[in-house]
């Protein structure tokens, strides 16, 4: 199985604390709490994760973009929180280089399962020429999450639950787009792993290739022999 390496990139940091809300918070502060979590997230399946800046720390968009193009990485996530002059600016939306560049299905299965999580306003997928996303040789793109200038919506940026929420979105968008399905943290008694195996299993079984299912389900976790594979390839060349 292809393990995957995912760069997440948590905007701004240290000097550049980035848009900050009516009542103090700072983006770099609330971008890299979520980076934070959808690594989490997206190491329990596996996945590798490299981190543009570690804490709270400046680090030059050249440098972010150098990071990710040596990390020989499979996808580049930039994490943000929105701002503007109206007060009353609302939602989530998610830049990418142009409609026709890599990153761009990679921006549309984060943003619908984003949206999916945190029930904010769609502002669909916008295409920018910004560094991080437009010289990144890797599939990129820019996740907005909320607006930090709007009091409501700062408000939801200051609470965990909605962090999370944010958080299980973006992780879901990318293992959606990777092809893992998601598990909540309350289904703990089967990792995804063996919840992969067994629908493949039941395909099998279904299909006459492998008739002894119990067997196999106690071994899902276990390297395959050399005879289970000639088992395996024997019983589908016969059909």
């Amino acid at each position: 199985m292809k393990r995957y390496i995912v760069v997440i990139d948590p905007g701004h940091g240290g000097t550049d604390p980035g848009a900050v809300g009516p009542t103090g918070l700072k983006e770099n502060h609330v971008a890299w709490r979520i980076a934070c979590m959808v690594a989490d997230i997206l190491m329990r399946y596996g996945i590798e994760v490299i981190f543009t800046r570690v804490g709270d720390e400046k680090i030059s968009l050249d440098k972010r973009v150098q990071i990710a193009n040596k990390s020989k990485a499979d996808f580049f996530i930039s994490i943000h929180i929105n701002s503007a002059s109206n007060p009353l600016a609302t939602g989530t939306e998610v830049f990418a280089y142009s409609k026709a560049s890599e990153g761009n299905k990679l921006a549309g299965t984060i943003l619908d399962s984003l949206l999916k999580e945190i029930n904010l306003k769609n502002r669909g997928i916008k295409y920018d020429r910004l560094q991080v996303v437009a010289t990144t040789k890797i599939p990129a793109c820019l996740v907005e999450v909320a607006f930090i200038n709007n009091p409501t919506e700062e408000q939801l940026l200051k609470q965990d639950e909605f962090l999370e929420k944010a958080a299980v979105g973006i992780a879901k968008g990318i293992l959606n787009h990777i092809g893992i399905d998601y598990m909540s943290k309350e289904d703990k008694s089967m990792s995804w792993e063996e919840k992969q195996g067994l629908e493949h299993l039941e395909n099998l079984v279904k299909k006459k290739i492998i008739d002894s299912p119990d067997y196999w389900k106690d071994r899902l976790l276990e390297p395959m022999p050399t005879w289970a594979v000639f088992a395996l390839i024997d019983r589908i060349t016969d059909k």
